[in-house]
C-alpha cells in the first residue's frame, strides 16, 4: 500500500505524464515546425492555423474532461487522455496531407485536455500539503521532453531531411504508449473522503466563478496561454531566420529542456514557504525582459540569454499559477477552480498561434510578434502585483488555520 501513496511514484509518472502531453504534443511542436513545414510545404499561417487547431482540441474539451474525472474517476480520465493523445502522434506520423494533419492536432489537444488538469487535480487531492512542490516536479517532465526534442529532432531530420520530422511524431507514439501502461499499474485514484469525514457542502460554481482572486488567476494563466505557446513555437524558426545554425538553435532548446526540468520545483519549494505572490511577481517580471531580449538583439548570444531566463522561470510560472487557482478555494473546489483557470490559459493558447503567425507573414517578422507578448506579459505583472497570498484570503485562512 505504501508504494500506491508514495510522492515519488506519482512525481515519476507525473514527470512521463506531462513530458508526453505537454512537452510532446504542445512544446515541441516548435522545434519540428521548420522541417514539418518543409515536409507539408506549408507558410507559417498555415502552421500557426496547425498550433491553433491543437489549442482549440483542449479548450473545446477542458471544462467537459473535469466534469468526466469527477464522475469516472481521475485515473480512467488520464488514461484515456494519454491514449488519445498517442493515438495522435501515430496519425501525424504517417498522415500525407496537410489537412489530414488538422484532425490528429486536434487528438493532441483533446488529449491533453483529458490527461493533463485530471492528473494535476488528482495529485493535489493526494498531497495537498505539498501542492507547490508536486505540480512542480510533475511539471519538470516539459523540460525533459523538450530536451529530448531540441536533442534528437535536429539530428533525425539531419540524418533523414526527408522523413525525419515523422520519424519523431512515431517515437513519441511509442513513448505515449509507455506511459499509458506505467499509469494504468502505477497511478490511483484519491480517496473520496479524507480522515473519515465527507465534505458537508461545496462552493457554488457561481462562487468559484466570480471569487476575483481565481479571476485575477486566471487572466494571468491566459496571457501566460497567448505568450508562451507562441514562443515554443516560433522560437526556433526565429533563431534560424535570424542566422542561427539549426543544430545550435536545437542545442539551446536543449538547454531549455535542462533547466526547465528543475524550475518547476523550485518554485514551487519557494512560493510554498515565501507565498505566491512574490514568486509570482519575481517569474513574471523575469519572463518579461527575457521576451524583448530577441527583439533586441536577435544574436546567437541574445537568444541564448532568452532560453537561459525563459527556462529558468517558465516552468516555475506555469506550477505558481496552478497551485494559486487551488490557493483561493475549500479543497473539495480545488479541482473545479483549476480546471477554471486552465478554461483562460486554454483561450490564450487558442488565439496566440493565430495572432502571431498574422504578425509574422504580415510584414512585421519574429520581433512583432515577440514584442507583443513582451507587452502581455508585462500586464500580467501588474496583475500579479494586486495578488493576495491564501492565508490573506479571511475565509481561507481561517479553515487553513483550522487544520
Amino acid at each position: 500500500m505504501k508504494t500506491k501513496n508514495s510522492p515519488w511514484i506519482y512525481a515519476l509518472v507525473g514527470m512521463l505524464t506531462t513530458t508526453v502531453v505537454l512537452a510532446f504534443a504542445r512544446l515541441s511542436y516548435g522545434v519540428i515546425l521548420p522541417f514539418m513545414k518543409d515536409g507539408l510545404q506549408i507558410s507559417y499561417k498555415e502552421a500557426g492555423y496547425l498550433g491553433t487547431t491543437t489549442s482549440l482540441g483542449y479548450l473545446a474539451t477542458v471544462v467537459f474532461a473535469g466534469v468526466l474525472a469527477t464522475k469516472w474517476g481521475g485515473r480512467r480520465t488520464v488514461i484515456l487522455g494519454i491514449s488519445v493523445v498517442t493515438l495522435g502522434f501515430t496519425g501525424l506520423a504517417f498522415s500525407p496531407f496537410y489537412w489530414m494533419t488538422f484532425l490528429f492536432m486536434l487528438l493532441l489537444g483533446v488529449g491533453t485536455a483529458f490527461t493533463y488538469t485530471p492528473f494535476i487535480s488528482l495529485l493535489v487531492a493526494r498531497f495537498p500539503l505539498k501542492k507547490g512542490l508536486m505540480i512542480g516536479l510533475a511539471t519538470s517532465g516539459a523540460g525533459i521532453g523538450i530536451l529530448f526534442a531540441g536533442m534528437f529532432v535536429p539530428y533525425l531530420t539531419s540524418v533523414f531531411p526527408d522523413i525525419g520530422w515523422r520519424m519523431v511524431w512515431g517515437i513519441y507514439a511509442v513513448i505515449g504508449l509507455l506511459v499509458v501502461i506505467l499509469s494504468s499499474l502505477f497511478i490511483h485514484n484519491p480517496p473520496m473522503e479524507s480522515n473519515g469525514v465527507k465534505s458537508k457542502q461545496n462552493t457554488s460554481l457561481k462562487e468559484i466563478y466570480t471569487n476575483p482572486n481565481v479571476i485575477r488567476v486566471g487572466l494571468i494563466y491566459g496571457i501566460v496561454g497567448v505568450t508562451y505557446i507562441v514562443q515554443v513555437i516560433f522560437v526556433m524558426s526565429f533563431m534560424i531566420e535570424s542566422g542561427v545554425n539549426s543544430t545550435v538553435a536545437g542545442q539551446l532548446m536543449a538547454v531549455n529542456g535542462i533547466l526547465s526540468i528543475f524550475s518547476g520545483f523550485i518554485w514551487g519549494g519557494i512560493s510554498d514557504r515565501l507565498g505566491r505572490r512574490f514568486s509570482l511577481m519575481a517569474t513574471t517580471s523575469i519572463t518579461t525582459l527575457a521576451m524583448l531580449i530577441p527583439v533586441l538583439f536577435p544574436t546567437i548570444l541574445g537568444f541564448s540569454v532568452h532560453i537561459i531566463l525563459m527556462s529558468c522561470t517558465i516552468t516555475g510560472l506555469f506550477t505558481l499559477i496552478q497551485a494559486s487557482s487551488m490557493d483561493y478555494v475549500k479543497p473539495s473546489d480545488m479541482p473545479v477552480a483549476f480546471g477554471y483557470v486552465t478554461f483562460y490559459f486554454a483561450a490564450g493558447q487558442l488565439i496566440g498561434p493565430t495572432i502571431a503567425g498574422w504578425m509574422i507573414d504580415g510584414g512585421g517578422g519574429f520581433k512583432t510578434a515577440f514584442f507583443f507578448c513582451s507587452i502581455c506579459l508585462a500586464i500580467g505583472f501588474l496583475l500579479t502585483v494586486k495578488m493576495k497570498n491564501s492565508a490573506q484570503v479571511p475565509q481561507l485562512g481561517q479553515e487553513l488555520s483550522a487544520k
